[in-house]
C-alpha cells in the first residue's frame, strides 16, 4: 500500500484546483483513476479502451490569457435577443454533415429568416444555391424547428437546473439535431455558461474512439471533458473552440464565426 501512495504522489503530487488553470483533477494508475484530494478516495474502474493522454495533454497546455480571450471574444457574440438565439439553431443545423466553409455559406443564405419562414419552397431555393447539401431534409427539419420555435421561444432558454438534463430534453425535441450539434447550438448560445460539449468527431478521436462505431460512449467522455474543465475552471465550449481551432491552425475563431457577429 505504501509503495502504491508513493506511487501516486510521485507521479502526480497533492495538488488542488483554485481558480486558475493548474492541474487534471484525477492521476490514473494502472486501471484504476485517482482522485488526489478527497481522502475518503476508492478505485473506481475505468475503461482501458479510452485513451486520456490526448485530451489531458490538450488542458495541460491552455494558456491563461488566451483561455481568457476566447472567453471575451464569445462573449461580446452571445445572442442578446430571440432572433439571434433562433441564427445560432440555424447555423448548427447548417452544420450538420458538411465542412466548416460549407457551413457558413449556408447559414448566410437562410440567416435572414424573414424572407422564408413558413415559406418552405423559398428555404429550399435558397439552400439548393448556397451548395451546402442535404437540401430536402434540411428544408423540413428547419422548417419543422421555425414552427416550434417561434411559437414558443422560451421553451427553448435554459432557465435552471442541469446543463445535460435540459440538453437531452432539447435533443427529443428538435427533429435533424443528434446530441453533438444541440450541443453545439448551446455552446453558441451559452458560450461561456453551457456545461454541454458538442463531442465531435475530432473529440471522439482524442480519446482513440470513433464517433460512429462508439457513439454511445458519448455522455461517458463527454462526462470526463467536463470534469476537466470544471477542474481547470474553464468554460466547456471555449476549451472545445480553442482545440478546433488549434487543428485549423488558427489562433482565434474568427475565420468562422465572423458571421454570428452582426
Amino acid at each position: 500500500m505504501l509503495d502504491l501512495v508513493w506511487g501516486i504522489l510521485h507521479n502526480g503530487g497533492m495538488q488542488a484546483q483554485l481558480d486558475f488553470i493548474g492541474s487534471p483533477k484525477a492521476k490514473k494508475v494502472g486501471q484504476y483513476q485517482f482522485p488526489l484530494w478527497d481522502n475518503n478516495w476508492k478505485p473506481t474502474k475505468i475503461r482501458n479502451d479510452i485513451d486520456f493522454a490526448k485530451v489531458d495533454t490538450l488542458f495541460n497546455s491552455f494558456d491563461k490569457e488566451e483561455v481568457e480571450r476566447y472567453k471575451s471574444y464569445w462573449e461580446s457574440i452571445k445572442p442578446k435577443n430571440d432572433t439571434e438565439v433562433f441564427q445560432r439553431w440555424l447555423f448548427a443545423f447548417m452544420s450538420v454533415h458538411t465542412s466548416w466553409e460549407s457551413n457558413v455559406r449556408g447559414y448566410e443564405a437562410v440567416k435572414d429568416w424573414t424572407k422564408w419562414v413558413n415559406r418552405d419552397d423559398e428555404l429550399e431555393r435558397l439552400l439548393v444555391e448556397s451548395r451546402v447539401g442535404l437540401h430536402k431534409n434540411r428544408t423540413r427539419f428547419i422548417s419543422q424547428f421555425a414552427h416550434k420555435f417561434w411559437s414558443d421561444p422560451d421553451w427553448y432558454k435554459y432557465q435552471e437546473g442541469n446543463w445535460q438534463t435540459f440538453r437531452d430534453r432539447l435533443v427529443k425535441n428538435i427533429l435533424g439535431l443528434g446530441i453533438a450539434k444541440v450541443s453545439f447550438g448551446l455552446e453558441m448560445i451559452y458560450p461561456n455558461q453551457a456545461a454541454v460539449t458538442c463531442m465531435d468527431t475530432h473529440l471522439f478521436q482524442a480519446y482513440g474512439l470513433s464517433q460512429t462505431k462508439d457513439a454511445r460512449r458519448y455522455k461517458e467522455i463527454e462526462d470526463y471533458w467536463l470534469g476537466m474543465c470544471a477542474m481547470w475552471n474553464i468554460p466547456s465550449c471555449i476549451a472545445r473552440a480553442i482545440y478546433w481551432d488549434r487543428k485549423q491552425d488558427k489562433t482565434d475563431s474568427r475565420y468562422w464565426s465572423y458571421v454570428l457577429e452582426d
